[in-house]
């Protein structure tokens, strides 16, 4: 049952947005390539292992305000049915084995693993308080996803790949900010 809790608290529902990792794949024209699709989709894998974690880690961090929130506190960890020491175990495990398995895959895909979880490790502690800031962040991850794709399967990034995906995220991370905005009214 702990497991099930881990998995939850990892909020699989979100990995869709790891499928920015497979756009250099779609557009590389490499699609059926079974070299590429593979090293994509660890790659992809691997993001929603690392995402995974780090929204384990929001929630060890976001814990007291997480249980005064009306949805939030349904969270595993919020709802104490997932333990802090086995969240916080899952992390100090999972982190470590995903940057390792990242470099394994490819040297720039592993950096851009790092800038990933560095950068999130930062939103989680206090960047997600700093207006506009926030959203600015939530952008760089989808960029990162985006650029750890191409660099995975050794193709060249697209300057329209790099505007697209950061103007999409844009509006979404706005998007969202809006629509929590509009709640707390």
């Amino acid at each position: 049952m702990v497991s099930l809790y881990i998995l939850r608290a990892m909020r699989p529902h979100q990995w869709v947005k790891n499928l920015f990792v497979l756009a250099a794949l779609v557009f590389s024209k490499h699609l059926f390539d079974p070299v590429y699709a593979v090293r994509s989709g660890a790659a992809f894998a691997l993001f929603c292992l690392l995402s995974g974690a780090v929204y384990i880690l929001n929630d060890i961090l976001d814990l007291e305000n997480d249980r005064q929130h009306p949805e939030k506190r349904t969270r595993p960890i919020a709802s104490g049915r997932l333990g802090v020491p086995v969240a916080a175990a899952v992390v100090l495990i999972l982190a470590p084995v995903v940057l390792w398995l990242s470099f394994r895959l490819s040297g720039p895909f592993g950096w851009v693993v790092v800038t990933y979880a560095v950068l999130n490790l930062g939103y989680s502690v206090y960047l997600k308080h700093v207006v506009i800031l926030d959203v600015m962040i939530i952008a760089a991850g989808f960029l990162l996803r985006a650029v750890g794709g191409a660099f995975v399967i050794g193709v060249e990034i697209s300057s329209w790949l790099i505007l697209c995906t950061m103007l999409l995220a844009l509006f979404l991370g706005f998007v969202k900010r809006r629509q929590e905005l509009i709640l707390l009214q």
